[in-house]
């Protein structure tokens, strides 16, 4: 089973992820509307906040003194899981998420050609791996394993256009909600709501509007569920 997949995230009139004045305070507040079982995210997500977990410690290398599957952080068993796609093994440092409180655990989806170097490093430190696709992670088969594995039912995705518009690409994503501030970014980066460059006209992908709200400070919350499914 597939578990019901929700994309949360914030963006510009222009659909553009950066320039903006996010109010982290009531993005995460929202986002607890759903409850989620799972947070998924990519790694490029992770490395924006925490460039540390791309590398690789000396206090944290097999044998030292380094997190090695311990849990230090607080979280409560009905936090959610974390779920981190990294098939290109870019996060040596992962097992350092676990100091978090936000999550009750950590697990990253990686595929066969994931470098086995970094295989084993999970495996010293204690970080579950769920292998799924073969140059590539194959996210419905990682999602399944999600839900046969831990009982994820809900799972909340808090990731860039890349991992999204994968997503939207298998067809895998139920609900779209966006928070749209107020202002107009322009420019030219890469940071967009969705990215998906070998899209086609028949890959465009229909919403049905579930609910619109205002914010005093003009941005809307706009909730869509994907039709058809």
């Amino acid at each position: 089973m597939v578990p019901r997949v929700v994309v949360h995230n914030e963006m510009s009139l222009d659909a553009r992820m950066d320039g903006l004045d996010v109010d982290m305070g009531r993005f995460y507040a929202l986002a607890g509307t759903w409850r989620e079982d799972c947070t998924l995210v990519g790694s490029e997500t992770v490395l924006s906040a925490m460039p540390d977990i791309g590398r690789v410690e000396p206090a944290d290398a097999p044998g030292g003194d380094g997190p090695a599957g311990q849990q230090t952080g607080e979280a409560s068993s009905a936090a959610p899981l974390l779920a981190v796609v990294d098939s290109r093994g870019r996060l040596p440092g992962l097992a350092r998420l676990r100091e978090q409180p936000y999550w009750r655990d950590v697990v990253t989806l990686c595929s066969e050609s994931t470098p086995q170097a970094h295989l084993d490093r999970l495996k010293t430190d204690g970080v579950e791996c769920i292998l799924a696709g073969a140059t590539r992670v194959d996210l419905r088969r990682a999602l399944e394993s999600l839900a046969d594995r831990h009982r994820v039912r809900l799972v909340r995705v808090d990731a860039g256009g890349s991992l999204v518009g994968a997503l939207l690409r298998e067809g895998l994503v139920d609900e779209v909600s966006v928070v749209v501030e107020p202002r107009l970014v322009g420019g030219n980066s890469h940071r967009w709501l969705v990215i998906a460059p070998d899209a086609e006209p028949g890959d465009v992908v229909e919403l049905s509007l579930r609910e619109i709200e205002r914010f005093d400070d003009g941005a809307l919350w706009l909730r869509y569920d994907v039709a058809g499914r």
